[in-house]
């Protein structure tokens, strides 16, 4: 199983979502019902509400992660226009440097370029979705796991260091 939370980038209403006066018109809403069947299945309760990327998230998460393309221009196009006019937010090339494709940490479907949207796709769709997540999630913690490895590793020998002179 796997715990991800997953932050509406696009917004899912005006294209200006991210600026005053912009809306994100599934904001709140549950998954679809589709979606929440077939997690059923497998076990996985879906639980979270829709959210848009809000500028403080740019801080708070160390991965901005979108489902496709048109995702990661909408983060990127957000986190340009509020890293301009709030220096308390990290720079935009920190943000670039955190978005990412969420099937980038697939292992088995690695051929997959997006997590397609399931709204079409009939039952299978929402399973295909699913086993792309349940790849791409189970690559992002090996992911994390990873990067948190090599941070103790690269602060014991600089503890090690420092010690020795």
């Amino acid at each position: 199983m796997w715990l991800i939370t997953f932050i509406s980038a696009a917004g899912g209403g005006s294209s200006n979502w991210y600026q005053p006066g912009g809306f994100s018109y599934h904001e709140g809403d549950p998954s679809d019902p589709r979606m929440t069947a077939a997690a059923i299945k497998r076990g996985v309760r879906l639980t979270s509400r829709s959210r848009p990327l809000t500028p403080s998230d740019l801080n708070r998460f160390d991965y901005i992660i979108g489902m496709d393309p048109s995702n990661i221009r909408a983060i990127l196009r957000a986190a340009s226009y509020w890293t301009e006019s709030d220096k308390q937010l990290p720079d935009f090339e920190q943000v670039r440097a955190k978005a990412s494709l969420m099937t980038r940490y697939c292992t088995k479907y690695k051929a997959a370029d997006e997590v397609p949207d399931p709204y079409y796709g009939g039952s299978a769709g929402f399973e295909r979705v699913l086993d792309l997540l349940d790849d791409a999630a189970t690559g992002l913690l090996a992911h994390m796991e990873e990067q948190q490895q090599a941070a103790v590793a690269v602060a014991a020998n600089q503890s090690a260091s420092e010690r020795g002179s």
